[in-house]
């Protein structure tokens, strides 16, 4: 028996992998959502979706492009420690296109793919750019992305740019030098963690998506899973990924407060850091340091 079986699981439901069968519309997921989406049906030009880290946009990001109707092409960067020629090389890999020769200037790769933009605008479609990890690329080579935001038709825009990363990229975007970008920026999102109100909702509806409806968490225990997690998605998975290992081990039928403690102690400790001192200890700390600062203050006021 493994620990899905003993728990009556059919699958993981804290995997850290982005999987769109287990996304959790959450309000802040859902409303970042439908404003990129009005950005991209209405064609606006550069869209910057940020985040820290593991707030799920990657999952956002494919949900986003899982919906695109079909009067859109998409080209999908991943590896943003790019120079201008190299990122569209990239891109020119990533649309399928033939494949240019070694030695092809930048002219030569800019007109390959300005002719696949006007192949795309024949058929009515329209080229959407996405960059994640944005916040990773030179910034020649987002002075690179704005030109190709020139490319257009007498009527319509013929591309428009995603640009998704961690908080970083906000302020990049912002600085003096990159001020002509920023005034190509029609939408700027921020995905934020969930509302303490909805982490019950989360774990519950993976858990069910799972295969366990009656799954349920104690006050005590999603208490605890808020004060490690932040609301931050990833956290609350490996947390709770390990917690089912830990009860599990211990032969139990549900995560409690208590496994769950054992469970975060043990993926800090993993991260090199030290377990939580005990509040004991951080009163006996406390009291030493008052005394030694009362004492020192005694012979400064009184040295005889």
């Amino acid at each position: 028996m493994n620990h899905l079986t003993h728990f009556g699981l059919q699958e993981e439901p804290f995997r850290l992998t982005p999987d769109r069968n287990f996304y959790y519309p959450s309000s802040t997921h859902t409303a970042v959502r439908e404003v990129v989406r009005f950005g991209l049906d209405e064609g606006e030009g550069f869209i910057v979706i940020t985040g820290e880290v593991g707030t799920g946009k990657t999952m956002l990001l494919r949900l986003l492009m899982a919906e695109l109707p079909t009067h859109f092409d998409t080209a999908l960067i991943l590896s943003p420690h790019l120079a201008p020629k190299e990122l569209i090389l990239a891109i020119i890999q990533d649309l399928g296109l033939e494949p240019p020769p070694r030695e092809a200037s930048m002219d030569d790769l800019l007109r390959r793919f300005n002719e696949h933009l006007f192949r795309l605008a024949k058929d009515q479609k329209r080229l959407i750019i996405v960059i994640d990890e944005a916040q990773n690329l030179p910034d020649e080579s987002l002075e690179q992305l704005r030109l190709l935001s020139n490319f257009e038709s007498d009527t319509q825009k013929l591309l428009q740019i995603v640009l998704v990363g961690q908080p970083e990229l906000h302020a990049r975007v912002e600085e003096p030098h990159l001020r002509q970008l920023l005034q190509r920026v029609t939408i700027m999102e921020r995905l934020r963690p969930l509302p303490k109100d909805e982490l019950s909702q989360y774990v519950h509806f993976r858990l069910s998506r799972a295969g366990r409806r009656n799954f349920r968490l104690s006050r005590a225990t999603l208490d605890l899973l808020w004060q490690y997690s932040g609301g931050v998605p990833r956290l609350i998975n490996k947390a709770l990924n390990r917690a089912l290992l830990v009860a599990y081990a211990h032969q139990k039928k549900n995560v409690d407060r208590a496994v769950l403690q054992e469970s975060i102690d043990s993926l800090e400790e993993s991260r090199g850091y030290r377990k939580r001192m005990p509040r004991w200890l951080w009163l006996a700390v406390a009291t030493c340091i008052i005394a030694t600062v009362g004492s020192a203050v005694y012979f400064f006021l009184f040295p005889g």
